[in-house]
């Protein structure tokens, strides 16, 4: 593979692949403990963040997609009953304390460095032009 091609938009894909490994991680952690529909949409969520840290590097338009993700992904852990009550619980076991970690890597660290980095790229584009 050309060193080019996998050195080319590191600042997005970094944080797609650090949100996919933590989701995937968090998931199989879940599995019997959530309803397998959430399991299965953690998991698709995972093919399309890994997907997308690929077809970036071919699709520039394609980073405004993680961007958005990168919101809704913070919206819906910041709104979801079940994450709150997790971070709430935070500490009281290592089981728990593991999946509040990954929740908030996948949920807000790799989303905001991503958002970061995506909101950085428009201002600097329109500056440009």
């Amino acid at each position: 593979m050309n060193k080019d091609i996998i050195m080319k938009n590191l600042e997005f894909r970094i944080p797609l692949i650090g949100s996919a490994i933590s989701l995937f991680i968090g998931g199989l952690l879940l599995i019997g403990k959530v309803p397998s529909i959430l399991t299965l949409g953690t998991m698709i969520i995972v093919v399309i963040l890994v997907s997308l840290s690929f077809l970036i590097t071919r699709y520039k338009n394609l980073i405004h997609v993680g961007g958005i993700l990168g919101i809704l992904a913070i919206i819906s852990s910041a709104t979801a009953p079940a994450h709150n009550e997790a971070l709430l619980n935070f500490g009281k076991s290592l089981y728990i304390t593991t999946l509040d970690l990954l929740m908030i890597l996948g949920f807000y660290v790799f989303p905001i460095i991503y958002i970061y980095f995506w909101v950085f790229t428009i201002i600097r584009r329109k500056t440009i032009t």
